[in-house]
């Protein structure tokens, strides 16, 4: 029979529990056991979203007859809502509700939208006729209004409101799988993320390629129909795999309310003096198991007043102002803050991404896609920024790793920073293959005389926009997947739903980042009564390739700016380990219950 000590050998020392509340057994829970199962309901949920998402703008211009710009910013601006709500999905997993509901939540929200896209697309009363947009055509194009798009916008967000629910939670529910406290666990939780990413990636391919089959051979109920199942068979995988995952403690402690108290004490002691770090307040043990401290950094020092305290009237002190803060919730804070500039230099990735998803299949549109025999759909594009993400995450471990291991000397490459960094130049990249590829097109268009003709077939092969696709699917291996593992890394423990949330946000302002930069372009550069502006409906006679040259500038410009503050970033890995090796001098941090007073 088992002894006790042999079966507590078996228990996590991180403080997850598993579904009875009890400590999480490691035979049991968690593990590759729990992952595969997380990975199953992400794949299925990106199958479903990417579905929706890829082919949205051509359903816009096509179905609902509505102008080009104005359907690129419908698209982007339903897919920054639903990354914009990632921070209210981790706010309540954080603070009431845990990750694994928090999930559950979003994916019937998820559900009850594609439904309503699926009857928007199947009954009649909401498909519009047929038309032609060339001019002076017998049945010109009546856009859709009234219910029609009421209808739409009712589907889109309640799609975009269970994104925010999974998408905020999904990742760290994964990577909680994995005791950070076990040496071979957290070696395995490094390369989940690059699993986690490949689920997402194997859902897009199905998406861009089988989905968008179905949708162009059996129409778009099929496909929104397909999408609605799919969330269904997410919603079952997930809730099957209840007994066998792992849950973090909810610390009913709003990571919002955190943050304020920690500003508001810091602003209350403005006037004082900071003592050495070694005097601010702290406590001597952990309050919770599975509360890491972390000790004092020189950033963002006026945040250490918020943890100043009086040894000679302490007493008095709680009574007029409550519990000071301590220092590791202060240094909470400073992570938080840390991360925010790293965060908001990677939303030019996404304003980049964006228009993979918009203009650059408008463009596909009006290329030659026969080659292979068959028409490519122009939503199936993407299956080149698949086929490069798929191929880099396949050498990533076993070959790139020891190859930059040689040249960095860290024992994983790249540090999460230069991983982001790198992701970052190949966008550079993406866009500079864009404009000449885009500029290329248009000079073709107009030799045949296709200026005028916004349906006519540009003798140019489709296959020439691959490069764009590939490059910034290099670089969304090592931008998204090092943002996951920074946000997870960097972020305290009560926080990193919320910190996820964060990352998440980034790719919500790229898309409304991308939809102001549409609108102010076009705008700017209408600058008389016949002038079109860059971005119309026609491309022929649109200059894309001027706006793929100025996002490249503002591209360029962002990386220099990302690597000013890669350098400025302090890891929090690297603090506690310089804490470990400095030698303690003078006096000690408090507890709340000492009797010890400081000798003045």
């Amino acid at each position: 029979m088992e002894s006790r000590e042999e079966a507590d050998g078996w228990l996590v020392h991180d403080g997850t529990v598993d579904y009875k509340g009890r400590k999480a057994d490691k035979r049991h829970t968690g593990g590759w056991k729990a992952a595969p199962l997380i990975f199953v309901t992400e794949m299925c949920e990106r199958l479903a979203a990417f579905g929706i998402g890829l082919n949205l703008v051509t359903y816009l211009v096509t179905n609902l007859h509505l102008p080009m710009a104005f359907s690129a910013n419908i698209v982007t601006n339903y897919l920054g809502t639903a990354y914009l709500t990632c921070l209210l999905g981790g706010y309540i997993a954080d603070t009431y509700i845990g990750r694994f509901r928090t999930i559950l939540l979003g994916a019937v929200l998820q559900f009850l939208g594609m439904v309503v896209l699926t009857l928007s697309a199947t009954l009649p009363a909401f498909r519009l006729p047929p038309c032609s947009g060339e001019p002076g055509a017998l049945h010109p194009c009546q856009p859709a209004h009234g219910w029609d798009m009421v209808i739409l916008y009712v589907g889109l967000y309640l799609v975009a409101f269970g994104t925010g629910g999974i998408k905020s939670s999904v990742s760290p529910l994964g990577a909680d799988q994995f005791d950070e406290n076990d040496p071979r666990e957290k070696k395995l939780k490094s390369s989940y993320f690059n699993w986690f990413f490949m689920a997402i990636e194997v859902g897009a391919i199905l998406s861009v390629t089988l989905l968008i089959y179905i949708q162009i051979k059996l129409g778009r109920g099929w496909g929104f129909g397909i999408t609605a199942g799919a969330m269904l068979f997410a919603i079952a995988v997930l809730v099957g795999g209840v007994p066998l995952y792992r849950y973090q403690v909810s610390y009913k402690r709003s990571p919002i309310a955190h943050v304020v108290r920690v500003f508001a004490n810091a602003f209350r002691n403005r006037k004082l003096t900071t003592p050495p770090a070694h005097l601010l307040y702290e406590t001597l043990d952990n309050a919770e198991e599975g509360i890491e401290k972390i000790p004092h950094t020189n950033q963002f020092r006026f945040l250490d007043k918020a943890a100043i305290i009086d040894y000679e009237q302490f007493e008095a002190q709680l009574c007029k102002t409550g519990n000071p803060a301590t220092v590791t919730q202060v240094e909470e804070v400073k992570c938080v803050l840390r991360m925010l500039p790293i965060a908001a230099l990677t939303i030019i990735f996404y304003t980049v991404y964006a228009q993979m998803l918009t203009f650059s299949l408008e463009q596909g549109e009006t290329m030659v896609r026969n080659e292979l025999g068959f028409n490519i759909p122009p939503a199936s594009l993407a299956v080149f920024r698949e086929i490069s993400v798929v191929f880099i995450l396949s050498i990533y471990g076993p070959q790139l790793v020891p190859l930059l291991r040689r040249f960095t000397g860290h024992h994983r490459g790249l540090t999460t920073l230069r991983r982001i960094g790198v992701g970052l130049l190949f966008s550079c990249l993406s866009m500079l293959a864009a404009a000449i590829v885009e500029w290329q097109r248009r000079r073709i268009a107009h030799q045949h005389g296709l200026q005028d003709k916004p349906k006519a077939i540009v003798p140019m092969s489709v296959f020439w926009l691959a490069p764009q696709f590939m490059l910034l699917g290099a670089g969304e291996v090592f931008t998204y997947v090092g943002q996951l593992e920074f946000c997870y890394q960097e972020s305290p423990l009560g926080m990193r739903s919320m910190s996820t949330a964060v990352f998440l946000c980034t790719i919500s302002f790229g898309f409304f980042t991308s939809s102001f930069l549409v609108s102010t372009v076009n705008r700017a550069t209408q600058s008389g009564p016949h002038h079109q502006g860059w971005l119309v409906t026609n491309l022929n006679s649109a200059r894309l390739d001027y706006f793929y040259y100025v996002l490249l500038i503002i591209t360029l410009l962002n990386f220099v700016g990302f690597v000013f503050c890669a350098k400025w970033y302090t890891y929090k890995a690297s603090a506690m380990e310089e804490s470990a090796t400095k030698p303690v001098t003078g006096k000690l941090p408090l507890s709340a219950d000492s009797d010890v007073r400081n000798d003045k």
